[in-house]
């Protein structure tokens, strides 16, 4: 199983140490040079320990870059323009990948490109849902999964109170 990914997904993973678990979810991920420029080249410029451990992801080769067309980014662009938003390069890009390359999963946290790629007929999944899909498939326990949405919040990643409620709800139901 393959998913498309934008650079969020990537990032907050690998700041928790835990991209391995994207593995085991994903043998296959997909991404966009945006993206690659967005969480690795420029996050190995300022020395991110995120980027490196992403670029050494690249290396093994489970994930890959890959060139989008035009064509698949112009309906990505049609769809922002009817919702009146503005997605960044490496959201947009990753919707287009995900379209073309017929992959059903696109990984991301933000909710504009959420919601793009749900309308375009993809399904969009953020990093609760990867904590959550590691629980139940034995990839990862359930406090591994609540010290890494600590970690996450701990370092900027932003969640309403209602959302951080239901994820340890879910969590809990496992």
């Amino acid at each position: 199983m393959a998913a498309s990914s934008d650079a969020g997904p990537l990032i907050w993973l690998a700041k928790c140490d835990i991209l391995h678990l994207l593995r085991k979810l994903y043998p296959q991920v997909l991404i966009p040079e945006a993206v690659h420029e967005e969480a690795v080249s420029r996050g190995l410029e300022k020395g991110f320990e995120d980027a490196k451990i992403i670029e050494k992801a690249l290396e093994e080769e489970w994930i890959r870059v890959h060139t989008t067309s035009t064509q698949f980014t112009d309906k990505v662009e049609a769809v922002e323009k009817r919702l009146d938003i503005e997605l960044g390069s490496g959201e947009r890009e990753a919707i287009a990948l995900a379209l073309e390359k017929k992959i059903p999963t696109f990984l991301t946290n933000d909710e504009d490109a959420y919601q793009t790629g749900k309308i375009l007929g993809l399904e969009p999944k953020g990093v609760l849902f990867l904590l959550l899909k590691g629980v139940k498939e034995g990839h990862h326990n359930k406090e591994k999964a609540k010290e890494s949405l600590r970690k996450m919040l701990e370092e900027g990643f932003w969640l309403s109170p209602t959302i951080i409620h239901k994820f340890h709800e879910a969590l809990a139901r496992l």
